[in-house]
């Protein structure tokens, strides 16, 4: 296993379930610090698909209950994608590579898994973080 993905996702239910813009800076900072070395073998890869393809791989290796990576499951590694792997590798890159990587990754993942995820960079999650009193928005912050 190349990638550790037990060390890459611990923690991956809770880290998925992002409630507030101060809570997500901090858990995204501790995935710079300590996580991101993990996705070393994919960021210094001379075939960004083929290194992608064995992320996924190495995932549904670590996840899988019965055969397969269950809904509600695959729902928080797809959460965690769009959080912390994908912004993490557009803040620690340069952009174009960042975004070689990034779709290679984003691909690969809506291949293996069946799923529809895209990514985004990390000052547009923190932006579309709102105030709420109530349950009703009151301004960005």
């Amino acid at each position: 296993m190349e990638f550790e993905v037990k060390k890459l996702f611990e923690d991956v239910d809770y880290l998925s379930g992002i409630h507030t813009k101060k809570d997500y800076e901090h858990n995204m900072n501790m995935f710079n610090e300590r996580r991101y070395g993990y996705l070393d073998a994919l960021v210094n890869a001379e075939n960004y698909e083929e290194k992608s393809n064995q992320l996924c791989e190495e995932v549904t290796e670590a996840f899988k209950k019965f055969g397969k990576v269950r809904g509600g499951d695959l729902m928080n590694l797809n959460y965690y994608m769009i959080y912390y792997i994908f912004p993490a590798i557009q803040q620690n890159e340069d952009k174009e590579k960042a975004i070689r990587i990034c779709d290679s990754l984003r691909d690969a993942w809506n291949s293996h898994f069946k799923s529809s995820i895209n990514y985004t960079d990390y000052e547009t999650l923190m932006n579309g973080f709102q105030t709420k009193i109530f349950g009703i928005p009151v301004g960005k912050k």
